[in-house]
């Protein structure tokens, strides 16, 4: 009978209460959207990261991060390579040789990472081979290939079939320099990565390197992220004298972001809310102080101060309610739809978000534990802000409320 009388209450006054129920809705749905935005963008950031250049695992000599030179090799690199094989939890595997050197073009020399890959593998572990916007994946016939990204062709002014020397150190320290031909062009979510890097065929950098086989790095893609340490502690038990590194380990800015995506989450919706609270309880005191004469006599035929307070919270948390299933049902239709179809960003900023790493077309998204923490948050707002109304209300003394015009 409460909840029938609070909810015909909300309605005596209709314009105000359709004013507050919009101004909820709209709030939530801006604040949710808003949020699934960013959740999508710092997930799909944190996909591209990992699919396309760190990995899930990365296993080196410990000299080599420290000094990046090219005799700090693994030297057993087939017994890492046999326990990857016969490992179930690892779906794939890149096996990499690395090399700090120059790029020199007709127009223009830059310092590059030069990276010798197994085409097959590397396919594989980064999809290296999707991201081929000009040429082929290593064409067959050609003599030193190599892949180049987008935005760096672009500063040096090469396209598939152009020359280019790589001048880089050999085991020995010695000075290299061989002559390649770009095979094809790659851009990623990553312009400064695609600027910095290049692929070329690992046997081939091997001949120009040493005599021998050189491995400086493997790069691993495992089968459940919530393995990684698990993981990543087997190997180290086992090789002991190598460098077992996760993502997290390798990238502490990306793993800073994906910790801090569910607080932001939070904190907009709160602000959102917390903005929101003041317009409910303006609303309500509203409803209270029009109603001062209609309480008083309520009082006065017996009605007690706990039904008059539960009456007037009933009232504010149904209003809230509303408001908020309305925003967060038109909000996750709105996720659903875009989340299917993307936003493309490119058309305000074009490929400037590529810069930082950030992809140009975004794909919002909500999990169940954002989902959870707007409800609570919805919840508690509904609950703080009908508290002062009706107090106000229990406030009234019957005698002087009776006689107000």
């Amino acid at each position: 009978m409460l909840l029938l009388i609070s909810w015909r209450n909300i309605w005596r006054n209709k314009k105000r209460s359709l004013v507050i129920l919009v101004a909820i809705a709209a709030g939530l749905l801006g604040g949710i959207f808003t949020s699934a935005l960013m959740l999508g963008m710092l997930d799909q950031r944190f996909s591209t990261a990992i699919e396309q250049h760190i990995s899930h695992i990365q296993i080196h000599d410990p000299e080599f991060i420290t000094y990046n030179m090219p005799e700090y090799l693994i030297e057993d690199w087939e017994k890492v390579q046999k326990m990857l094989n016969e490992d179930e939890q690892v779906l794939s595997f890149s096996t990499r040789t690395i090399a700090n050197g120059m790029l020199l073009s007709a127009h223009l020399s830059r310092g590059v990472e030069i990276k010798g890959v197994d085409p097959e593998a590397e396919s594989s572990t980064t999809g290296l081979d999707k991201n081929i916007v000009d040429g082929r994946y290593f064409e067959d016939g050609m003599r030193n290939p190599v892949l180049i990204g987008r935005s760096l062709a672009e500063k040096t002014r090469l396209q598939t079939g152009s020359r280019l020397v790589l001048t880089f150190q050999d085991e020995n320290s010695e000075l290299v320099s061989a002559a390649f031909r770009v095979a094809g062009i790659y851009q990623t979510a990553n312009t400064g990565s695609d600027e910095n890097n290049v692929f070329v065929l690992r046997r081939q950098l091997d001949e120009y390197l040493s005599d021998r086989t050189m491995v400086h790095e493997f790069a691993l893609i495992i089968d459940d992220l919530k393995n990684i340490d698990y993981i990543a502690g087997r190997y180290s038990e086992r090789f002991p004298h190598l460098s077992v590194r996760t993502w997290a380990d390798i990238s502490s800015e990306l793993s800073y972001l994906q910790q801090m995506s569910g607080l932001m989450l939070v904190i907009i919706l709160g602000i959102i809310l917390f903005a929101l609270a003041f317009g409910l309880v303006n609303t309500m005191l509203m409803s209270v102080y029009e109603r001062i004469r209609e309480l008083g006599m309520l009082m006065a035929v017996g009605m007690n101060k706990k039904r008059v307070f539960g009456m007037i919270m009933t009232e504010t948390i149904l209003l809230t309610f509303s408001g908020a299933v309305s925003g967060i049902i038109l909000a996750l239709l709105t996720i659903s739809y875009t989340g299917k179809k993307g936003i493309d960003l490119s058309v305000v900023g074009g490929d400037s978000m590529n810069v930082y790493g950030f992809p140009s077309m975004v794909y919002p998204q909500l999990d169940t534990n954002s989902l959870l923490s707007l409800i609570v948050l919805v919840s508690l707002t509904a609950i703080a802000t009908s508290v002062f109304p009706a107090l106000k209300a229990i406030r009234l003394l019957p005698a002087e409320a009776v006689r107000q015009e």
